[in-house]
């Protein structure tokens, strides 16, 4: 940071304004966390740590809108590519969305699969700083119910 400020400084200086993708800290990861589950490994360019990409999704029942808009908040956010295969009850404080013919979000234009690039049946927990929390396949999923009892988002009876 005080490398940045100092380049900054310089290059205001010499009248410089410009402000460049380091001060937007877009590009700043977590990948070691204390929020981070430890879920499916990935070998392609999103991973755990990483800011969650936005992309434009249309509600199944019509209307559009864009990821950005449903992380807003407090609340976690669990997105999968497919349907739901594993029910996971619901919990104040977790949003669920499915991303599919048989979800409640479409991609019509596939910027969510080109950003995300889930396997159908895959599913990736947003943390509410929209960083992304982990990945969670079929083989997983008790580890996510077990992560989501620590944060303390419980099951709730409804």
């Amino acid at each position: 940071m005080l490398g940045l400020a100092t380049r900054l400084l310089e290059a205001q200086k010499q009248g410089d304004t410009r402000r460049g993708r380091e001060v937007q800290q877009l590009d700043i990861g977590y990948p070691v966390s204390a929020l981070s589950f430890g879920g499916a490994l990935r070998n392609g360019l999103l991973c755990v740590g990483d800011r969650a990409p936005d992309a434009p999704v249309s509600a199944a029942g019509g209307g559009s809108t864009r990821l950005f808009s449903l992380f807003q908040g407090s609340h976690w956010t669990l997105l999968g590519n497919g349907t739901y295969c594993n029910p996971l009850p619901t919990r104040a404080g977790l949003n669920v969305h499915a991303v599919g013919p048989q979800g409640d979000l479409l991609d019509d234009q596939g910027h969510f699969h080109e950003a995300y690039r889930l396997a159908v049946g895959e599913w990736v927990l947003v943390r509410p700083d929209g960083y992304i929390a982990g990945f969670v396949t079929n083989e997983n999923w008790p580890a996510l119910e077990r992560y989501l009892a620590r944060l303390g988002l419980a099951a709730s009876d409804c």
